[in-house]
């Protein structure tokens, strides 16, 4: 019996949602920088008090400053002071011990808030990259073999360099943030307060810093950018060329690779290079304002001390102390700015990676991985599978709308079509790797979302075109499907696989090791191991086999065919092929054709 699909859903017409009519849309929020969001607000108050911390720390300068400049105007011009609250008056020399002692004091005040200060923001980044890199981890567990991921590589390098690159962000940027409130605006007070012309000096020159280090930044985003992405590149490339290297050898092509590796890293090495340009550039421009800042103040002091400018002052003109406490506060007023500007690479940075790792799939945070409802447990028996004005499809764009299907309990429906007309992705959907996006599947009545999906897959023997075969031995390779299978047991699978005497004539049986993938067999040899271990799955509900013959001669065929034959008696199963030999087998067939379909909105 033949049947052919063709329904599609109506999409046309249908209004816009999410965007009120007359309003302009939102400007959408960076997906790194929401990313980065995210991660960071339960760290939030951490962050905040590691930042006013250390803005605490700086603020305690002004004490130190006023305790230098007494200090040396006391041995410049010795007269007896009386100190609040001593009870006599203090010579110059024990004056100058006591302001020495102040300062020792206050710097080790300075130290131990800096260094709490330190150590919360080290805590919070070492949090959030934990968390990080288990929601990447679990997110990329959970997404299955479906998912379109990037290479191996990029995933290393995404789970180990780029999350590392979120850390300086959170350890430095943002605790600069708050420490770039407190420390400056208290000094100017002060200064304005001693001399009003000073802190109009630093109020000009301040600003003029994370000014340009904003201009410079926007550059800072694209070069790091550009860097992350030739890391991205360069990771997924070594790892692909690693694991072909045996191969590479044996076809004299190692050479070539090697000037290739070299080359990727050369590219590396430039886009590297092009951020400690920027990185100096700002450097150069931070230094620049800074200096000259503290150059107007020493300039505008020394002049005042000579009597030649006699302005700035609340009517007193400028004196060795006043003057040398501004000299010694001007500095300080542009750490903060400095230590922001030079942070602002971190932030580039970050939001470079953060920007890459939001394209990877990533758990919620702390959500849990069961559903609100308990999960049930599949039916018993061979199962009916429904499915219902199904659209299937890979991130929002669809292969197959309008799908009706049903497949009674025992009986073998085939699904015959051309490459991309999805016949992968409906086994994909129906094992539970890729949810539909619309329509319902139905699992003997139940939808297939409310099943326990490890149970549901536990049932579930299957055969794809590509087996994936694991490093280990034979034996360790066929218990993934049955743990507490004997060797007996073992045997019998293989047998019916007939792939008895493949193994038999291994060097060590069972006990001898695959590589990854399978390295070392054939894929006719691959594809009866991975029937053997899928006949050892106890009472599968449900046979699922995706081309299990391309790619094999006529007499291997012959051998996959007999085992599925085996596999599939009294048991609902699908299996898409277009090959005459497996169409043969008694059952209905199910015509898929590719189809050209708008993408689905989210």
């Amino acid at each position: 019996m033949s049947e052919q699909t063709g329904a599609h859903t109506a999409a046309d017409g249908c209004p816009a949602h999410g965007v009120e009519a007359g309003k302009a849309p939102a400007k959408p929020v960076p997906a790194g920088t929401a990313l980065l969001r995210a991660m960071t607000e339960p760290e939030r108050r951490i962050i905040s008090r590691a930042g006013m911390l250390a803005g605490f720390a700086e603020c305690l300068w002004i004490a130190q400053a006023a305790a230098i400049a007494t200090a040396v105007v006391q041995i410049a011009f010795p007269v007896a002071l009386k100190l609040p609250g001593w009870p006599t008056p203090l010579s110059s020399l024990e004056t100058a011990q006591v302001m020495a002692g102040i300062v020792i004091l206050l710097a080790v005040l300075r130290y131990a808030l800096s260094l709490a200060a330190s150590r919360l923001a080290f805590d919070a980044s070492e949090r959030v990259k934990t968390t990080l890199r288990r929601r990447l981890l679990t997110g990329l567990a959970q997404a299955g073999p479906a998912a379109q991921l990037p290479v191996s590589g990029a995933v290393a390098a995404a789970v180990t360099d780029q999350v590392e690159a979120v850390g300086p962000y959170i350890r430095r940027f943002l605790p600069i943030r708050i420490r770039l409130v407190l420390a400056p605006l208290a000094i100017l007070l002060i200064s304005f307060w001693v001399n009003w012309f000073v802190a109009v000096i630093l109020l000009v020159a301040g600003p003029m810093i994370p000014l340009f280090m904003a201009l410079i930044g926007m550059r800072a985003q694209s070069a790091s950018d550009e860097q992350q992405g030739e890391l991205t590149r360069l990771g997924g490339f070594l790892m692909d060329r690693l694991a072909g290297l045996e191969t590479l050898k044996l076809m004299g092509a190692a050479e070539r690779t090697g000037r290739q590796v070299a080359d990727a890293g050369q590219s590396f090495r430039v886009a590297t290079m092009k951020v400690l340009r920027i990185a100096f550039l700002s450097s150069t421009v931070l230094e620049l304002f800074s200096a000259l800042g503290v150059a107007f103040v020493a300039v505008y002091v020394g002049f005042s001390l000579l009597g030649q400018l006699n302005f700035g002052t609340w009517g007193a003109p400028v004196d060795l102390w006043s003057g040398l406490f501004v000299l010694l506060l001007a500095p300080e007023f542009f750490s903060p700015l400095r230590a922001f500007a030079a942070a602002y690479h971190d932030k580039a940075g970050a939001q470079a990676a953060a920007g890459h790792l939001a394209l990877l799939p990533m758990a919620e945070a702390d959500a849990a991985i069961t559903p609100a409802q308990p999960a049930m447990t599949p039916p018993a028996g061979p199962v009916a599978v429904t499915f219902r004005s199904v659209t299937l499809g890979h991130e929002n764009r669809p292969v197959l709308a309008g799908l009706d299907l049903d497949l009674r309990p025992g009986e073998l429906l085939h699904l015959r079509g051309p490459s991309g007309s999805g016949k992968s992705t409906l086994m994909d959907a129906l094992i539970g790797l890729n949810p539909p996006l619309s329509g319902e599947i139905l699992i003997s009545g139940t939808p297939l979302s409310a099943l326990d999906q490890r149970l549901w897959r536990s049932r579930i023997a299957w055969l794809s075109q590509d087996p994936r075969l694991f490093f280990g031995s034979v034996r360790a390779n066929l218990r993934r499907a049955a743990p507490e299978a004997s060797d007996t047991d073992l045997w019998a699978a293989l047998e019916l696989a007939g792939a008895r005497s493949l193994v038999e004539q291994m060097p060590r049986g069972l006990a001898t090791s695959l590589g990854e993938d399978g390295f070392g067999l054939s894929v006719g040899e691959a594809r009866r191991i991975a029937l053997a271990r899928a006949m050892l799955r106890p009472d599968p509900l449900l046979v699922l086999a995706d081309e299990p013959t391309a790619g094999l001669d006529e007499d291997t065929a012959a051998v996959v065919i007999a085992g599925l034959k085996v596999l599939c008696r009294g048991r609902s199963a699908l299996i898409a092929s277009h090959d005459p030999a497996l169409l043969a087998l008694p059952g209905r067939v199910l015509d898929l054709e590719p189809q050209s379909l708008p993408e689905v909105a989210e």
